[in-house]
């Protein structure tokens, strides 16, 4: 099996940093006030969920991280059905940042050692 170089706790790490991104971002590239406050929902979601996977990174450690890996795939996919929303569709630097959310959100996921023997 391949290693995968993305640790539970680097994973952690890039959940607060995706979260963070969301949050910000939408208001710095002139997004309007729905669109922000979309991603900025999506943000605390994020935040959240990775704040209580078991990872070392965690605040309260009660999501396995199998779990954790389905609400990222769902998630993800949520986020790439955002693209066709109006507020994103009608603004080039939205469609953008959705898109690149989503490639790496999906790079993270297949980068991840979600299991033990991913990390061997």
């Amino acid at each position: 099996m391949k290693v995968r170089p993305i640790t539970p706790a680097l994973h952690g790490l890039i959940d607060y940093a995706f979260a963070a991104t969301l949050f910000a971002v939408p208001g710095l590239i002139g997004c309007n006030r729905k669109t922000v406050l979309l991603y900025r929902g999506l943000a605390l979601e994020v935040f959240l969920y990775g704040a209580m996977t078991r990872q070392p990174l965690a605040l309260l450690k009660v999501i396995p991280m199998k779990a954790h890996k389905l609400i990222d795939v769902a998630n993800l996919s949520g986020l790439s059905l955002l693209t066709g929303y109006k507020g994103i569709r009608k603004k080039s630097g939205a469609v953008a940042f959705n898109i690149g959310m989503v490639a790496l959100g999906i790079t993270t996921v297949l980068l991840t050692q979600w299991r033990k023997n991913d990390r061997n």
